[in-house]
Parts: C-alpha cells; sequence; structure tokens
C-alpha cells in the first residue's frame, strides 16, 4: 500500500499576492501553522508548493495569504514536548480508561507489532498526534483501519474499530476523535490494536507514549 500523500500546486494566485510569512518551529506542521492564522491545511500547501505536507523543516518561511488569515497571535506559553530523538513529537495515549491487554513484541510464536488496549464496545478512539490521513477503510485481519501519517517519517495505526470518523486525506490534531472501538477484523472481543512506525518498521509504543 502506497502511504507518501503529495500535495502539489501553484504559486502565484493574484488573491494569494498579499500576505506575511511564518518561519516554522520546532514541532510545528501545517495543520498547527494553519489552526493558528485561520488558514486551511490545504490551502497553505498549495501556495507553498509543498509536496509532502509532513515533512516541514523547522526554519522554513511559510507565505501566509492576508486574504485567508486572521491577524497571528503569539501562543499563550511555550510548552516543551515530550521530543523523540528523531522528530519532535509528544504522542498521547489514544484511548482514555484502556486496559492493556498484550504488549508488544513475540506473542505466541508470532510478532506483535503494536499494543491491545481493550475498551467497551464503541469507547472513543483519539489522534495520538497531529498529521495526516493516509487510510481510512477496510485492511485485511485488521478490520477498520485509520493511519495517520506524521512528521518524521512516524505513522500511527488505529485497528479493529467498529465505525471510522475521518477520511483519508484529512488533517487531525492531537486528540481528535478518528474513530470507536470495536470487533472488526481479526479481534476476540472490542479492543484497540494500536501501532507506532517509522516508515514500514514497527516500534514498541510504550517507548513514545507517556
Amino acid at each position: 500500500m502506497a502511504l507518501a500523500m503529495l500535495v502539489s500546486g501553484s504559486h502565484g494566485c493574484a488573491s494569494h499576492s498579499r500576505g506575511f510569512y511564518h518561519r516554522v518551529q520546532a514541532g510545528e506542521n501545517l495543520y498547527r501553522i494553519g489552526r493558528r492564522y485561520g488558514v486551511e491545511a490545504e490551502l497553505l500547501a498549495r501556495v507553498n508548493r509543498i509536496r509532502d505536507v509532513t515533512q516541514l523543516e523547522t526554519g522554513r518561511r511559510i507565505w501566509i495569504p492576508r486574504s485567508h488569515a486572521r491577524p497571528p497571535t503569539p501562543p499563550a506559553g511555550r510548552a516543551k514536548p515530550v521530543a523523540l530523538s528523531e522528530a519532535k513529537l509528544a504522542f498521547v495515549w489514544p484511548l482514555k480508561g484502556g486496559k492493556l491487554t498484550s504488549r508488544f513484541g513475540p506473542r505466541n510464536g508470532r510478532p506483535h507489532e503494536g499494543v491491545d488496549l481493550a475498551a467497551a464496545r464503541g469507547a472513543k478512539i483519539r489522534a495520538a498526534e497531529s498529521g495526516k490521513v493516509i487510510h481510512s477503510g477496510r485492511l485485511g485481519d485488521y478490520g477498520n483501519v485509520v493511519i495517520v501519517k506524521h512528521t518524521g517519517h512516524y505513522r500511527s495505526v488505529y485497528a479493529h474499530a467498529r465505525k471510522l470518523l475521518v477520511r483519508k486525506g484529512e488533517f487531525v490534531d492531537k486528540g481528535q476523535l478518528i474513530a470507536e472501538v470495536g470487533t472488526s477484523g481479526n479481534a476476540r472481543g472490542p479492543h484497540l490494536h494500536f501501532e507506532i512506525r517509522q516508515r514500514e518498521t514497527p516500534r514498541d509504543p510504550m517507548r513514545y507514549l507517556p
């Protein structure tokens, strides 16, 4: 499955000729910048000719079209996130009150590439970090799955959902509701199978969660 989402477009439209620049800070992405200025992330990608919205270099200047933006407001306080060595990310638990029933690693002689969190059917699944949805639908034994692509070539996977609440191509913020716990695919009882991957390599989610 191709997981790279490329966004391309043109620059120089007359309606975008007035505006200002924003310099990207560590941990920022187009979704967060857009939220700050009231501009759609898709528009920022198109105006700035950003093809891969998850690869945004710190220090890069981003053009904010004035015709679409509200005046910038400084952040109330600079909370220092828990940073990964490869990328400025701070994952949070995707499920509140879930019971950890299976950890990352070998299980019954087979690799288990994430963690399982048991919860009531219909419990709310939330994005562990902001990013772009690159898959929302059925995926073999995983059942109904949402995959979100983050900066630093990271992806988070949310499997066995009963209901999917986002669509491919959407930007989601950390903590945003994206699905509901279910038993779709190869699942014994309602639970969330959660993975964190760097490119295609599965990583132990417990290393990244608070």
